[in-house]
């Protein structure tokens, strides 16, 4: 295998209609995706460079926030798939309820639920057992023979965003309180404390204890008896996923818009994508998965032979040309044409009124407030989806850290 010095598109797995939430391989060389679409979709490769879509899995009644596999075990000897879904909300009345579907071939052949908020994260323990984290602060522990919830993990003060299971049969779950707990037997026998916001993503590092991520952009290696041994910084915003090559490179993926490799501590490769990179996997050949919001899932290669064709790699610079087009314009205001700070000098007309000005090629937000004289700032101006307009960055970041009710996330 003729080995390049960097990572290029392999392949582009095309056919989801919304965000791609989470990307995840299986023991067969298959890939797992879980969409805002309501489905999930198993691609496989028949040795070449392309995944196709082998099967669509269409059952959820809302968002499907991530799916894994579950490996063959007495209750379903030939494996299966497990996916977690949204809630969805209205009025404090609950319409759809958040559920964890157990799936055979296409066909959902369980159901677990017991969870009262979205489910956005899913682990198999050594000993065969489920483990699911949710926005309603907890973390579960499932028994795939009875399909009955056996131990609650009850103690964040937030939403539980991620899950890890060790392998001395420990669990670690990370929070929108910004802790990362440690669990044995059901009990909290320690608490990692050292991010400044939410916890989004958990990895093992075998050999040293395990990785983790999340809203202040930093990624942390950490013993497992609490220490931290490194501090890796470089994300933009945002980061919402991690993984470990076998190499023990890691990967992770964030709202910046990229993917990135980290070696020995420092980022070595960045990967851009068309949107927020929400899920990232790690193939046993070194290959790397991504999940994007442009309803897109990719696989970037350093093997030279599986380096996609020249016209596929020419639409893929396209869309990245056209992305970083879109991203000169916010809120539908060129960036070029916003006033600098001077701009806050001049006082507001009334109680609330609002300014967007540019500083260091980023705009941002501010309110007139009448009672004190002066512009508070209400923080980033971001788009939504497409460059559509968006919201203030600071709105956003209180939301997604406090937890649970945005649908959106």
């Amino acid at each position: 295998m003729a080995q390049l010095d960097t990572w290029k598109l392999r392949c582009e797995m095309i056919g989801h209609e919304a965000d791609v939430r989470s990307v995840n391989s299986t023991s067969s060389g298959s890939l797992v995706t879980a969409s805002r679409d309501k489905t999930v979709r198993v691609w496989d490769t028949s040795g070449g460079r392309d995944f196709d879509s082998c099967k669509i899995l269409i059952g959820h009644e809302y968002f499907v926030s991530c799916a894994i596999e579950l490996p063959p075990c007495p209750a379903h000897p030939s494996g299966a798939i497990l996916s977690a879904g949204y809630d969805r909300t209205m009025s404090g009345q609950t319409i759809v309820e958040p559920v964890i579907n157990i799936w055979e071939g296409e066909s959902i052949v369980g159901v677990l639920k017991g969870h009262t908020l979205t489910v956005c994260s899913l682990a198999m323990t050594a000993a065969g057992q489920l483990v699911s984290a949710s926005w309603d602060k907890t973390a579960r522990i499932w028994d795939l023979n009875t399909r009955e919830c056996v131990k609650v993990l009850t103690g964040h003060e937030q939403a539980v965003w991620s899950i890890l299971a060790l392998e001395n049969g420990a669990i670690l779950t990370g929070s929108a309180d910004k802790t990362i707990k440690m669990w044995d037997n059901g009990v909290c026998t320690k608490t990692f404390t050292g991010h400044t916001d939410c916890v989004r993503a958990l990895a093992l590092m075998p050999g040293l204890g395990f990785a983790s991520t999340g809203n202040d952009t930093t990624i942390r290696l950490w013993s497992l008896d609490g220490v931290t041994l490194q501090e890796m910084k470089g994300h933009d915003s945002f980061v919402y996923c991690l993984a470990v090559l076998p190499t023990g490179e890691i990967i992770s993926g964030s709202e910046d818009k990229t993917c990135r490799v980290w070696r020995g501590g420092e980022c070595v490769v960045s990967l851009p994508h068309a949107g927020s990179v929400w899920g990232v996997a790690a193939l046993p050949n070194g290959d790397i998965s991504t999940a994007c919001s442009d309803a897109s899932a990719r696989v970037f290669t350093r093997d030279a032979a599986l380096v996609a064709e020249d016209a596929v790699l020419a639409q893929y610079e396209a869309a990245l040309s056209m992305q970083q087009l879109a991203a000169q314009e916010v809120g539908g205001v060129k960036m070029s044409e916003l006033p600098g700070v001077e701009a806050l000098d001049e006082p507001g007309n009334k109680e609330g009124a609002t300014k967007i000005i540019k500083v260091n090629e980023k705009a941002y937000a501010y309110s007139w407030n009448s009672v004190e004289s002066k512009w508070d700032q209400i923080g980033e101006v971001v788009d939504g989806p497409g460059g559509g307009g968006g919201g203030w960055r600071r709105r956003r970041r209180r939301r997604r850290a406090n937890d649970a009710q945005r649908q959106d996330v």
